[in-house]
């Protein structure tokens, strides 16, 4: 081989070898399956499940991703827990080597009447349609499961009195209340609250309270109840008047979350006895005068008996001396 020869085979591969490099990366960018397709839910942020709002609803994301080649249609159905509606996309078109995201929305699950924490399974499946318009008749399809899961509701309910609520001033008298759950989970009593419109009644919680009975929900066959006693205190002073007494009382589950669910109730009470302020002001002088009671007869009586005795001196002195 000449030197010319050596020259021309040189310059082949210096031009061909750049060719042959665009040939080999065009190669690795095709996809591995031409034909590929895919469903995927995507997981939430905080966790692998999705957690139903007090609601009852949630939204849940998923992406369908097309490898192929051509444009494709599917056509998608949800099998859904807690008998919940859906309200999702049934059919989409995603294009080739594309993939798009959608979500489906979750309404209508009764939280109160299942039990916190329990989860059951969302299905999401597409079916393929139609591949470049061709429909196809192969029942191709891809499904994605998650759980969903109940959330904890803390909901107590105060009661109505169930005695008269009138009392004497100068006494001591108490009241029971009723607490029930009314919440998915057990709970009880945590903290209590009490104010009151009236400066001369003291109102405190009796230590005998059930503020450590463990109470639980309405769904289950034995929820029980907590009796949370009031007691009275009512001044000697105490005008008869009505009194309005707000009782608010916490979920000591939501204090242990820190999220301190509160319920509040007002009874009002009717103090009886006693001297009204009407009757104080109506007993009054119209005159502002201050009356101070003494053991000094009045000054009229006083000078009557002494103007009595001086003439009774003066007539015996006149009978004696004519």
């Amino acid at each position: 081989m000449d030197v010319n020869e050596m020259r021309a085979q040189l310059l082949i591969f210096v031009l061909v070898a750049p060719l042959l490099a665009t040939a080999t990366t065009a190669q690795t960018d095709l996809p591995t399956d031409p034909f590929g397709w895919d469903l995927t839910i995507i997981e939430p942020n905080d966790g692998p499940d999705y957690d139903l709002s007090t609601d009852g609803g949630v939204t849940v994301e998923f992406f369908i991703e097309n490898t192929g080649l051509t444009d494709i249609q599917v056509d998608i159905e949800y099998e859904v827990p807690f008998n919940a509606s859906s309200d999702g996309p049934t059919g989409e078109s995603i294009g080739a080597g594309e993939n798009e995201t959608f979500t489906v929305k979750l309404t209508g699950v009764d939280v109160i009447t299942n039990t916190a924490g329990l989860a059951a399974s969302l299905k999401i499946e597409a079916t393929l349609e139609t591949r470049a318009g061709t429909p196809i008749g192969s029942g191709d399809s891809r499904s994605d499961e998650v759980d969903v899961r109940i959330p904890r509701i803390y909901q107590l309910m105060i009661g109505e009195p169930t005695v008269a609520l009138d009392f004497n001033s100068g006494t001591m008298m108490d009241f029971d209340l009723e607490v029930t759950n009314h919440g998915n989970s057990d709970d009880r009593i945590g903290d209590v609250e009490i104010e009151d419109d009236c400066p001369l009644l003291s109102i405190s919680v009796d230590e005998t309270s059930d503020l450590e009975k463990v109470l639980k929900p309405q769904m289950d066959q034995n929820p029980g109840a907590a009796n949370l006693k009031i007691i009275l205190d009512i001044s000697a002073a105490h005008p008869p008047r009505a009194c309005d007494i707000d009782i608010r009382v916490s979920s000591h589950g939501s204090k242990a979350e820190g999220t301190m669910v509160w319920i509040e109730t007002t009874v009002r009470i009717e103090v009886i006895g006693g001297e009204s302020e009407e009757d104080i002001e109506d007993n009054s002088p119209n005159d502002p005068t201050i009356v101070t009671k003494t053991n000094v007869p009045a000054p009229s009586i006083f000078y009557l008996l002494l103007s009595t005795l001086l003439a009774s001196g003066v007539a015996s002195k006149r009978k004696k001396n004519p």
